[in-house]
């Protein structure tokens, strides 16, 4: 038989020699040089399953190391990369969240900016929020309202990408979004078991609060602990065991946001003496209220600490600011506009089904990541786009890797991970050297357990780009 080589065949079967080269080498001798160490590392990769995408760019921007580069992965919460990118163009780094309040015929009518930002026991809590409402309200003599209208404007559609995992909706970190949202579309609930009697103590910690708690769960001495909670519209049921003396919460998921938030507002307005009731007076005053929030701790929340909720409503935002339209697919289109404008025309493997990464179905490349994340450094806003990443041995997802010199405070990368899916990209810099990487690991995703040893072969592989 006579065998034919092509080109493509050749470079393929030379990069499977470097590779059991490269890790023959690793087993003779431990420590390798740079090139060697990063092709070891994917070499057992891919003994672990691991197919394996890396692209490497130095200051200039120009190729140090790849590996199919060009090949589509499925990329997790490294997509957040372009998502907070593209917030950064579209938006501005300094751009502020507004929600406009009017009383109109003697309704409050509230209208939404999509924002993300009002968290309990943060300044732009619930509270301090609705209370300005109630203070501004005061101010203008209303003493009683005749109703509440939530005005969503241009934030329409679903909640959720259609293609997220159907038996995850319930978690935290599949909450959904809206025009109204409250604590990240969830709520939760401290259960304290410290008492002497069988039952644990409930109650809310965010929202301000929330519908009849119902169920209940029992303290137990043994040292397993099984806690959960519903929200069933009137009513949130909890049940489980929870081991006498913890005081866990519970992270949940809201039906309804918009449920959750005029709830809130009823309170606090109630709590000022502002009534609600239908032969109030059918005062107008116009807008009484304008809140605002910025962006950054949102950004923060994105990068930092991969908030899937802050990502797709976000997104939703910045739709709403190019296209008129704050639905979540006019989100994901506003963000490919944004790259585009950016980094150049997405190649055609590349395909955006979230703006988050939870979606299995969104597909990236090492090199367009790298080549996102290099152009970041020449904009007005990428220093605070770094400045939002985890710190390796510091901070997010990374404060605890990379924790040795002298990576440690000089990583300052996105990770992610879905069942599947296991990446890492964002920039090294130490001393001088300045290094732009995009690591990108896809798995069969019926395997578990992998997620370890693969992070262990993504830090090999930074540590090899500043190994000459």
């Amino acid at each position: 038989m006579r065998w034919v080589w092509t080109v493509g065949a050749l470079g393929v079967l030379s990069g499977i020699l470097e590779d059991a080269n490269a890790q023959a080498l690793a087993t003779r001798h431990g420590a390798l040089p740079g090139r060697q160490a990063i092709r070891a590392a994917i070499a057992r990769a891919g003994q672990l399953g691991a197919r394996t995408g890396v692209c490497v760019l130095d200051d200039r921007g120009a190729v140090v190391f790849e590996s199919r580069a060009d090949e589509a992965f499925v990329p997790s919460s490294n997509l957040k990369v372009l998502t907070a990118a593209a917030l950064l163009r579209g938006l501005g780094k300094h751009y502020e969240f507004r929600t406009r309040f009017e009383v109109r015929n003697g309704m409050l009518v509230v209208h939404s900016g999509g924002d993300p930002n009002w968290l309990t026991a943060s300044v732009t809590s619930p509270e301090v929020m609705f209370g300005e409402v109630a203070a501004a309200l005061q101010r203008g003599g209303v003493r009683a309202l005749r109703g509440i209208s939530l005005a969503p404007g241009t934030f329409v559609g679903p909640a959720r990408p259609a293609d997220w995992p159907k038996n995850q909706l319930h978690t935290y970190y599949a909450a959904p979004t809206g025009p109204f949202v409250l604590e990240q579309g969830i709520f939760r609930v401290v259960v304290d078991a410290r008492g002497s009697g069988r039952r644990a103590r409930l109650r809310f910690a965010g929202p301000l609060v929330g519908p009849r708690l119902t169920g209940g769960v029992t303290i137990v001495d043994q040292r397993v602990s099984t806690c959960g909670a519903i929200d069933r519209g009137d009513r949130v049921f909890v049940r489980g065991k929870q081991r006498r003396g913890g005081t866990p919460e519970i992270r949940t998921a809201v039906a309804d946001p918009a449920v959750w938030y005029e709830r809130s507002l009823r309170h606090l307005l109630a709590r000022a003496g502002i009534a609600v009731r239908s032969d109030a007076p059918s005062t107008t005053l116009g807008e009484v209220h304008v809140t605002r929030t910025s962006l950054a701790p949102a950004l923060l929340r994105i990068l930092e600490d991969s908030s899937n909720f802050d990502a797709e409503q976000c997104a939703r935002v910045l739709g709403h600011e190019q296209l008129r339209e704050g639905s979540l697919a006019a989100g994901v289109r506003a963000v490919r506009d944004q790259i585009e404008a950016l980094a150049g025309p997405l190649p055609q493997n590349v395909k955006l089904a979230d703006a988050s990464g939870l979606s299995k179905n969104s597909r990236l490349t090492p090199r367009l990541l790298a080549t996102v994340l290099h152009a970041l450094r020449g904009e007005s806003y990428g220093e605070a786009f770094r400045q939002a990443l985890p710190i390796g041995g510091r901070t997010g997802k990374l404060h605890n890797r990379f924790t040795r010199e002298p990576l440690r405070d000089h990583v300052f990368a996105k990770t992610g991970w879905v069942a599947g899916s296991s990446t890492l990209s964002g920039y090294v810099d130490v001393g001088a050297a300045r290094y732009t990487f995009s690591i990108l690991m896809n798995y069969d995703r019926r395997k578990g357990g992998l997620n370890k040893d693969l992070k262990r072969q993504q830090e090999r592989i930074v540590a090899g780009i500043i190994t000459p």
